[in-house]
């Protein structure tokens, strides 16, 4: 307890080195001290995925967090609703459409504070009805809730870009090729907004496309599986045959 109240005080100042180093301890603590029963291990899964927040680990965050959702006690650190936007925005970068729908729209916890994150809600509903237009919307009215939250707002521009490229990805794995146009049709922007953010993404490698900018058509370029695989086993049997033929020629000596 002493350990996690002082791991809360350290990020309150902004001291997140020190603040997950109490965090560090208290998990040792924890689990090869054996110290702690449920509700406090549950407490600190808790601190520990808001700290991986902090440090933009997200994808370790959204594990720890929506795991919590259900046992969620720690009022000291934040109220439930915030707790389910952080549980929401983390796992909306990660989880697929069918899991997206059955852990968080319909999740009975997220269900009950539904009326208090409203904007959080549209933004995750419009995305899986593929409802473009309302999820720029609903992204602009999520930017206020990001900006005055202690844990997203460090990452700020880091989480709309993510959003924005969550959104592009789901449209284009629709096509083989779309033209602009029709692509800014669906978001209800210009083509110059869809030409300038989507070239940004593909050249970061971020989406697998490329654009005709004379034709006006977005080109998916999705990457082959098998072909990836192949190419990985064959580096690796390369990298094994060269250690064989080194232990041959010491084994020799």
């Amino acid at each position: 307890d002493a350990l996690m109240e002082s791991a809360r005080v350290a990020s309150f100042y902004g001291d997140q080195k020190k603040s997950a180093e109490f965090i560090e301890s208290a998990q040792k603590l924890a689990t090869e001290g054996g110290g702690g029963d449920w509700d406090r291990r549950n407490r600190l899964k808790v601190y520990r995925g808001l700290a991986r927040l902090l440090e933009r680990d997200i994808k370790g965050a959204a594990a720890l967090l929506i795991d919590c959702i259900a046992t969620f006690s720690c009022n000291e650190v934040c109220s439930y609703s915030d707790f389910i936007i952080y549980a929401i925005m983390s796992n909306l970068l990660s989880l697929s459409r069918p899991e997206i729908k059955t852990k968080l729209i319909e999740g009975p916890e997220v269900l009950s504070v539904a009326p208090e994150i409203p904007e959080v809600m549209k933004l995750i509903r419009s995305l899986h009805e593929c409802d473009y237009k309302a999820y720029l919307h609903a992204m602009v009215d999520v930017e206020a809730v990001l900006k005055a939250d202690r844990y997203l707002q460090p990452h700020l521009d880091y989480w709309m870009r993510e959003l924005h490229i969550l959104a592009y990805k789901q449209f284009l794995d629709s096509y083989q090729s779309v033209t602009l146009q029709a692509m800014a049709d669906a978001f209800g922007v210009s083509t110059d907004f869809v030409d300038h953010h989507a070239s940004q993404f593909i050249a970061a490698g971020r989406l697998s496309a490329k654009i005709d900018k004379f034709g006006g058509v977005v080109v998916t370029n999705r990457p082959d599986l098998k072909n990836a695989q192949y190419r990985e086993m064959i580096q690796k049997g390369d990298v094994l045959l060269n250690r064989i033929q080194k232990l041959a020629r010491v084994v020799d000596l």
